[in-house]
């Protein structure tokens, strides 16, 4: 459970989005890191250590995020507090698809942000966390109605109305580590369902995953050992087709 809370200590809200072309079609698109121009300009570092130093920003993306071998390598570093990673998204009904490969002890974490009508910021709708053994759904819930008298005390005291839920739905899995695995996630309406491989593994029904997504996340966990390694490729954002 601590390590689970410190991991995600990293998927804070955040009001300081990526850098994007204000031209790019955030709704769909691709990335298959093969052009690391491209890729410090469309996704951006976050997080912050224990004492409050930032992890975030360019001079500190390469120390955490590289691209090798034309796929996005992600490191974590003993006990020290990983960096994630973030790239601006639009939609509301949506889907990804990429791939990840895990290592021993490594995780590999997907979530959405998106607007939360109840708190004062951006803020974290949900996302999955997966091991070889198991993937995680984590969730928000919001405390108190915004204005409400234990809302204005939580603001005044700059404490953010939400809880997480770290461990909203967890199902059991057996993965492979060190190959490749498919992954796609679909949001629509307030239901993550994620898929690996083809096969759905995972299906919850959130508290405010129907609020519009407004970045797309990723981050690496590890199990205290000196170096873990996660690796993501072939990323593909897009809408939902509407029910029929």
């Amino acid at each position: 459970m601590k390590a689970l809370f410190f991991l995600f200590s990293l998927l804070l809200p955040f009001t300081q989005l990526c850098a994007t072309d204000s031209t790019a079609d955030l709704s769909r698109w691709k990335e298959d890191f093969s052009d690391e121009t491209a890729f410090l300009k469309n996704w951006s570092a976050y997080g912050w250590l224990a004492d409050g130093k930032t992890v975030s920003g360019v001079e500190n993306i390469h120390r955490w995020w590289q691209i090798h071998g034309g796929n996005l390598r992600g490191q974590t570093f003993g006990k020290l507090h990983p960096s994630g990673l973030q790239r601006k998204i639009s939609g509301g009904d949506v889907r990804v698809s990429l791939r990840f490969k895990l290592e021993e002890g490594g995780m590999a974490a997907v979530g959405f942000n998106g607007p939360n009508p109840i708190l004062e910021a951006n803020f974290h709708l949900a996302g999955v966390h997966i091991r070889a053994n198991s993937i995680t759904a984590w969730d928000e819930e919001n405390l108190h109605p915004r204005g409400s008298p234990e809302a204005e005390a939580l603001k005044k005291e700059k404490r953010m109305n939400r809880k997480f839920i770290g461990a909203a739905k967890v199902e059991k899995l057996s993965l492979t580590r060190g190959v490749w695995h498919a992954l796609v996630i679909e949001m629509r309406g307030r239901t993550i369902s994620a898929f690996i491989d083809g096969e759905r593994v995972l299906s919850y029904l959130t508290n405010a995953g129907d609020a519009p997504k407004q970045t797309l996340q990723f981050a690496v966990g590890g199990d205290g050992r000196e170096v873990v390694e996660g690796w993501y490729d072939d990323v593909i954002f897009e809408p939902l087709e509407e029910s029929k």
